[in-house]
């Protein structure tokens, strides 16, 4: 956080981030950070040599557990620090179920920035809790990019495991 300068904010306003936004959730989310990485295949992002890149953090039930970085630039290409994260914003798009049962999904962080930071961005299309999202009665995507990951996630038949009977037989 220390590392973002008047340079960064204005690039963020430049690509359509309002500067009320930026505030209003430095106050009630934790707030993001600039760093140096670069972006690893798989979808990782390795602190250290490279380019900068904006840094958000990840909280589910209201603890910090990953954070996702990505470049204004190119926000269609974003890389996880530990790989934990897979909802941006997820502890408001889960109590969003109580207020109509909707959620809104947009295709990158920037454009969830864009969005007046509501909703939620799915950052890992292959975890496992997306099945959470079931739960909702209309998912509002913000592309047919998102809407067909969406559906394609959704969609993909689980793994189950092998059921076997353990019945006790008594011979006589």
């Amino acid at each position: 956080m220390a590392a973002v300068s008047q340079g960064h904010l204005d690039r963020l306003s430049a690509v359509g981030v309002r500067p009320d936004t930026i505030a209003r959730i430095g106050q009630s989310y934790p707030a993001f950070g600039v760093l140096s990485g670069e972006m690893e295949t798989g979808g990782r992002f390795l602190l250290g040599e490279g380019g900068a890149h904006v840094v958000q953090p990840i909280v589910e039930h209201h603890e910090l557990i990953d954070l996702v970085a990505w470049r204004p630039g190119s926000p269609m290409r974003w890389g996880l620090v530990n790989g934990l994260g897979w909802l941006l914003n997820a502890d408001s798009c889960f109590a969003s179920r109580w207020d109509g049962d909707r959620l809104r999904l947009h295709a990158t962080p920037l454009d969830w920035l864009r969005a007046d930071a509501v909703g939620g961005v799915v950052l890992d299309w292959d975890s496992p809790d997306l099945t959470w999202l079931r739960g909702f009665a209309q998912i509002d995507c913000g592309n047919d990019m998102v809407a067909a990951s969406l559906g394609r996630a959704l969609n993909k038949s689980t793994r189950a495991p092998r059921l076997r009977t353990m019945e006790a037989r008594h011979v006589a």
